[in-house]
């Protein structure tokens, strides 16, 4: 039994987990960023519970017809009936989704 290996995979492990983007919010953000970029090359990486909500196209609809983000919140709470979403402040959100948070987003 090798204990400084498994600390090794620990903490890799553990730095894993915390640079995955499991909230939702920040996937749908990281997804409409996508979309409204005139970059088409990156592709948005979404969990497998926003891919659930997202498999109704209706879903989609709302989220990417969404005007500003107090909007967006509540369909997402809507969608996401039992589970916490986190929120952040306007300037982490400006600066991560440039394309997203224009300020008629932000209203």
């Amino acid at each position: 039994m090798s204990k400084p290996l498994n600390e090794e995979i620990f903490i890799e492990f553990k730095s894993d987990l915390a640079e995955r983007k499991n909230e939702v919010l920040l996937q749908v953000l990281e997804l409409l960023e996508t979309f409204r970029s005139d970059k088409n090359e990156k592709m948005a990486r979404i969990s497998s519970e926003l891919t659930e909500i997202l498999e109704n196209e209706e879903n989609l609809e709302k989220i990417l017809n969404a005007k500003n983000l107090e909007e967006l919140l509540n369909i997402l709470i809507a969608l996401n009936e039992d589970k916490m979403i986190k929120v952040y402040e306007d300037s982490y959100l400006k600066e991560k989704f440039p394309n997203v948070m224009v300020d008629k987003f932000l209203k």
